[in-house]
Formats: C-alpha cells, structure tokens, sequence
C-alpha cells in the first residue's frame, strides 16, 4: 500500500508544476502550447495532437540544449500537473507522453 504524501508536500508540487506550466511560453516562443486539461497543443489542435508535440519537443530539447536532466525535471514538473488534470488517464501512458522522450 502506498504511504499519503502530506498535504505541504502536494501542494509544493502543484506549484512548482505550476512555474513550469508559466514558463512555457517563454520557452516555446508562444508556439506549440498545451491547451488544458485536455493537454492538447494548441496549434496542432486541428489533428487532435497530444502535447508535447513533435514541435514542441524539438523547441524543448533546443532550449536545454545539452541539459537533458534539466529537460527531464521540467516535463517531469509539468507531468504532476497532467495527471492531476487528467484522473482517468493511465500514469504510465503520461510517463511515456512527458517525460520518456527526453531519454
């Protein structure tokens, strides 16, 4: 059985992946941003696209540069708020969706 996480510890997650979500737009050139809950890009919408897309990614990896711990905490911070958003959602599928591309 998993142990609680204390309620200060939540809501220090939730908003540290809250700093992240803002500092996307800086760091996507306001392009290729989620649309939430649904986590969707924005500009790939049309084809139901799920976020990060492939443009997304790419402007992601280009903005740590070679940092991909830095990466991988980043869509890691922005991954506690999906699945907070997206209860129905599988964990694992998120994992693969947010962070596992930045191996």
């Amino acid at each position: 059985m998993m142990a609680e996480i204390p309620t200060t510890l939540r809501a220090t997650r939730a908003g540290e992946a809250l700093r992240a979500v803002d500092g996307l737009e800086r760091r996507l050139d306001g392009e290729h941003l989620p649309r939430r809950p649904e986590w969707d890009c924005r500009t790939c919408a049309q084809r139901g696209t799920p976020w990060p897309c492939e443009p997304a990614r790419a402007a992601l990896t280009k903005a740590y540069g070679e940092n991909r711990s830095g990466l991988a905490m980043y869509v890691g911070g922005l991954l506690v708020l999906a699945i907070a958003e997206m209860p129905t959602a599988s964990t694992a599928d998120l994992y693969e969706r947010f962070v596992a591309w930045t191996r």
